[in-house]
């Protein structure tokens, strides 16, 4: 495969992508809004749940909600006939991923989920499969056509259920009026959190270079050259009254 054949399947597989991402906004409906009012008025948590690549998008969804002001938490279907369906209370509310609707494992929780949760949301490709038919709230990721060139890796439409799950963050940020002081109280660490949170004072050397009014030009060029921001503070009656800089 020669460069141009690489640049050309990869613009292939983002622009099947992007085309059934397209269809999910057409299809944005009630039931949509449904489920961001629902989840914003709930008294409990918003649990996650999904198997295989499902899981790994349910992941993402949980931890793009939990930093932006919805509380979630995620059950992988697995564990969860295997003790964990205790973190379900009944006033939590369930959003269940799977594009099949149909995988065994979603399927024996089924019953769980309804009788645990207040409401289930199923996100799911196939409205008539069992989990659609069990959801009191359906969202439709359906597509008609994966990226996968052999037509069998998820790729459009795991595309479709984390986009899906960005959108309903999105509104529930804007309905909670959640701000970028919100944002930065969860965001501690990182690039994003010291870009909101870092004060001047954080970074401020108490051992800065500084020379007064009074000071010499030979003062000035010493205090500036030993500082390895080419600059010096002057200082005068504990007042910054101007600084010199190197010209750099």
């Amino acid at each position: 495969m020669n460069p141009k054949e690489i640049i050309s399947n990869a613009h292939q597989a983002l622009d099947i992508e992007i085309n059934e991402l397209q269809k999910l906004r057409d299809r944005l409906n009630d039931s949509f809004i449904k489920s961001v009012l629902t989840i914003n008025e709930s008294k409990g948590k918003l649990i996650v749940v999904g198997i295989g690549k499902s899981a790994h998008v349910g992941n993402k969804i949980v931890a793009t909600l939990n930093s932006t002001g919805t509380p979630s938490q995620f059950l992988h279907a697995a564990e969860a006939i295997h003790g964990d369906l205790g973190v379900i209370q009944k006033k939590d509310i369930v959003l269940c991923i799977s594009y099949s609707g149909n995988s065994p494992e979603i399927v024996n929780l089924l019953p769980f989920l309804k009788d645990y949760s207040s409401v289930l949301i199923g996100m799911t490709g196939n409205p008539e499969s069992k989990l659609g038919k069990a959801s009191d709230i359906i969202l439709n990721t359906h597509v008609d056509k994966e990226a996968c060139p052999n037509k069998l890796a998820p790729t459009s439409s795991t595309t479709v259920q984390m986009a899906l799950g960005d959108a309903l963050a999105i509104c529930l940020m804007e309905l909670n009026g959640f701000k970028d002081i919100d944002f930065a109280k969860f965001h501690p660490g990182g690039s994003i959190g010291k870009n909101l949170t870092a004060k001047v004072e954080q970074f401020v050397s108490q051992n800065k270079p500084e020379v007064s009014p009074e000071s010499s030009i030979r003062d000035v060029i010493i205090s500036v050259s030993g500082s390895k921001h080419g600059i010096t503070v002057v200082i005068e009656n504990e007042t910054i009254v101007g600084v010199i800089t190197d010209g750099d």
